[in-house]
């Protein structure tokens, strides 16, 4: 009976672990799935806001295409109305929220300017564009179509630094800088801040050996396979995990809870048998009853 007793006891401390595992891995489950699906899932409120004002920044872009400046300087004050009264978190980051307030405020610095240029102001225009468009679309944004265009500019600096051409080098750096400036707001909205920072480090290292001299068709064909391998990333064109700009977290609570249920089924057969083996007694013998005849 003594045996019986302790062996049921253990069982039971096993049962009760078993059980609390299960129960802390599915609340921590629970949880963290409650969480990132409010930090994922905007509300209404923000939606209807975040679509106002893709509307208003479209409304922008359409203004500038004809040359509308009292019109264009209207949309960027409402704008500059409706941001502060968005609640971004869940949508984008500080980084990209920051991104979108200052190039609103560089459009009306544009657009303010006695000296006016139509081409400056369509481009501040299409950024403020693609930077909410980042916004309404997290997972078709515009600014996606911009691959080839860099992808070409890259090509492009890499013949000419081949060909140790200087005036294509410059070209292909100065069109490289613009095109990632047009979209710089959007990946900020879209990617990795740090990510963002490296691509802008690479563009710029790439514009100062253009401008230079010494080893500069050297140093830019360096400089080609990592801004290659970034854009790569920023543009999810490599379905590799160290690609992969916001792979998504493998959960070990799973694994606890198949675990945990297993132990559980072992613990409970193991229990059902003990129980009709011998009629539930366990037959406990004295040490010197363990060998006959000593």
């Amino acid at each position: 009976m003594v045996g019986k007793a302790r062996r049921w006891r253990r069982f039971g401390v096993w049962l009760t672990l078993s059980v609390s595992l299960m129960l802390v891995a599915t609340g921590c489950g629970e949880g963290k799935s409650t969480k990132e699906t409010s930090a994922s899932k905007p509300s209404a409120e923000q939606v209807q806001k975040i679509e106002l004002l893709g509307q208003t920044a479209e409304e922008l872009y359409q203004k500038a295409k004809q040359g509308d400046v009292p019109g264009s300087l209207m949309a960027l004050q409402q704008l500059s109305d409706q941001i502060p009264k968005i609640r971004f978190e869940g949508l984008t980051s500080i980084e990209g929220m920051n991104a979108l307030t200052r190039a609103v405020t560089d459009a009306k610095r544009v657009f303010n300017a006695t000296s006016f240029k139509p081409e400056e102001g369509l481009m501040a225009a299409g950024k403020i564009r693609l930077a909410a468009d980042a916004l309404t679309h997290p997972h078709t944004p515009l600014w996606l179509q911009y691959d080839k265009l860099l992808s070409d500019d890259v090509s492009l600096l890499e013949k000419a630094a081949t060909d140790k051409n200087r005036a294509e080098v410059r070209k292909g750096a100065a069109l490289l800088d613009q095109h990632i400036g047009l979209i710089r707001p959007s990946l900020l909205i879209s990617r990795s801040p740090t990510d963002v920072e490296k691509l802008d480090s690479l563009a710029t290292f790439i514009k100062l050996q253009a401008q230079g001299e010494g080893e500069l068709y050297r140093n830019v064909l360096n400089a080609v396979p990592p801004i290659r391998g970034l854009l790569d990333k920023l543009f999810l064109k490599r379905e590799t995990t160290a690609y992969l700009p916001y792979p998504e977290q493998q959960n070990p609570i799973l694994w606890i809870v198949t675990i945990g249920s297993v132990i559980l089924a072992s613990l409970a057969f193991a229990g059902w048998r003990l129980s009709q083996k011998n009629g539930g007694l366990v037959p406990v013998r004295r040490p010197d009853q363990e060998k006959p005849g000593s």
